[in-house]
């Protein structure tokens, strides 16, 4: 017997000797051998008999091996072949008399608790444990002619999924059966011993045995750590009505006159604690207000009164001192911050002056400052909006494009040549959008314009989110000009003959 493959990409070893083109390889048929070094019988489909003689004149002209003869089928896999079908048919008469089991009423002293989840998925459980030898004798021989992949090759390898054995579903961390008994339910005697008869190593929890006494301690804790979120929430809501729903708060830009000072905590703070009465049974209670993040390492404020009003208000949120109180009491302070209204000493002479608490830290402030500009200046992708000026009027168009730039990238030179499928992410887009070539755009920003074409985005002040105003160069028309183009585009009629062959 001569051992042929089989595949959409493979030819066989006979197709290989019958195409004269192709010289054949010599024969292998290591691939229809079991791990017994005998033919295996679920491969009797990849191998051709031929005669005694043929054999000869093939295994002395191109090699190879083992050759199978007629004693060459395994004895062993062949029996173990017919075990694993007798078992499959059992399997099928077991299956049903288990889920007639499963039907009728059951002895409170005599089941034993099994997982939902193993019940539904036992027999392909069973099936997959027949298999399993016969996988693995196959996946060890390989293919033919060494063409095979290896067991070790990524492309073949199997994603590794945490599968539970039979069982093994209800089973809590500390070994023992679990406590939630909608995972579980209880099977006879009869429908038991029918499982272990597949699953001889499944966890066995008669009826009568308790679930896990230290899953019981905790989820007793959780449900008493539950509850006293649910408290906490509830009174923390109760004492500040106003914060939590976000009415009636105070504002630096209207200062009321019945205050004098007012508080400042992270809005980071009063989101997470929002957060938390809102589902305290999923969220972390806030055990601190957290100020030290708006302060500097020296302790000093990192905003100004005139910033807190306007650009960093988003990063803040003010503090009645009737609230203030409260939080004290529910919450760890880490840092007081107050905002102090200080009158003049004569009504309506001056202003009111107004006072932080700590001090603003100059030094610290004006580095925040410079790293939220260069912060600004560099990115990788922003949005930057075009504008077309037609005779000092901007014109809104529909199609005007949205570049998506980076700080870094060097405005091009407008007449430079540029590679086939090269994308200039500022002019080439533009020219698309706008009808406008390079060389004819002048472009600004707030009325500077960009012409420095080493610069970057950044160091130009094109920021994220900028207006870029594009005003076109119109063409000088000259009607001389053109008056010579269109006679030198004339043909010269020149000599037309005689005419005396026409008569």
């Amino acid at each position: 017997m001569i051992a042929i493959r089989q595949g959409r990409d493979l030819a066989s070893w006979l197709q290989q000797w019958l195409d004269e083109s192709t010289p054949p390889k010599p024969i292998d048929n290591a691939a229809c051998l079991c791990s017994h070094g005998k033919l295996h019988p679920d491969k009797i489909s990849m191998v051709k008999r031929v005669s005694e003689y043929v054999a000869d004149y093939f295994y002395k002209r191109y090699g190879g091996g083992p050759r199978l003869t007629v004693k060459a089928l395994c004895r062993e896999c062949v029996v173990e072949r017919c075990r694993v079908l007798r078992l499959k048919n059992q399997l099928n008469e077991d299956y049903k008399a288990v889920a007639n089991f499963l039907k009728g009423p059951v002895r409170c002293d005599e089941g034993f608790w099994v997982g939902k989840s193993s019940l539904r998925s036992w027999r392909q459980m069973a099936l997959e444990l027949l298999d399993d030898p016969e996988e693995d004798a196959e996946q060890s021989n390989g293919n033919m002619n060494g063409d095979t992949k290896s067991r070790d090759d990524p492309s073949t390898e199997k994603p590794e999924e945490e599968d539970l054995k039979f069982n093994e579903d209800i089973v809590c961390p500390h070994g023992n059966l679990c406590i939630s008994e909608n995972e579980r339910r209880v099977v006879s005697m009869e429908a038991w011993e029918k499982l272990c008869c597949y699953f001889r190593s499944a966890p066995e929890f008669p009826t009568s045995q308790d679930s896990c006494s230290q899953c019981k301690i905790l989820e007793r804790e959780g449900e008493e750590n539950e509850a006293l979120h649910k408290m906490m929430a509830s009174e923390q809501k109760a004492s500040l009505p106003n914060l939590f729903q976000d009415k009636s708060r105070p504002c630096l830009s209207s200062w009321p006159e019945e205050v004098e000072e007012l508080y400042v905590v992270s809005k980071f703070f009063v989101e997470e604690w929002r957060k938390f009465v809102r589902r305290p049974t999923r969220c972390s209670p806030v055990s601190s207000v957290g100020n030290r993040d708006l302060l500097c390492p020296h302790g000093g404020l990192m905003f100004t009164f005139a910033s807190m009003a306007k650009e960093d208000s988003k990063l803040i949120a003010l503090i009645w001192p009737s609230e203030w109180g409260k939080i004290q009491k529910l919450f760890v302070v880490d840092h007081a911050i107050r905002v102090i209204r200080r009158r003049p000493l004569e009504a309506g002479s001056d202003p009111p002056l107004y006072a932080t608490e700590p001090e603003l830290c100059s030094d610290c402030r004006e580095g925040l400052l410079c790293q939220q500009q260069r912060d600004l200046r560099e990115y990788a992708q922003a949005t930057i909006y075009v504008r077309k000026v037609v005779d000092n009027t901007k014109v809104m168009k529909d199609s005007a494009p949205e570049l998506n730039v980076s700080s870094s990238e060097a405005e091009e030179e407008r007449e430079e040549a540029r590679l086939e499928g090269e994308q200039d992410p500022d002019f080439n887009q533009i020219m698309h959008a706008f009808s406008v070539a390079p060389f004819d755009q002048n472009l600004s920003i707030e009325g500077t314009t960009l012409t420095e074409d080493s610069a970057t985005l950044g160091s130009l002040g094109v920021t994220p989110e900028s207006v870029v105003l594009l005003k076109a160069d119109e063409p000088v028309v000259d009607y001389s000009a053109i008056d010579d183009v269109m006679q030198v585009c004339m043909p010269e009629e020149g000599f037309k003959g005689t005419g005396l062959l026409g008569h």
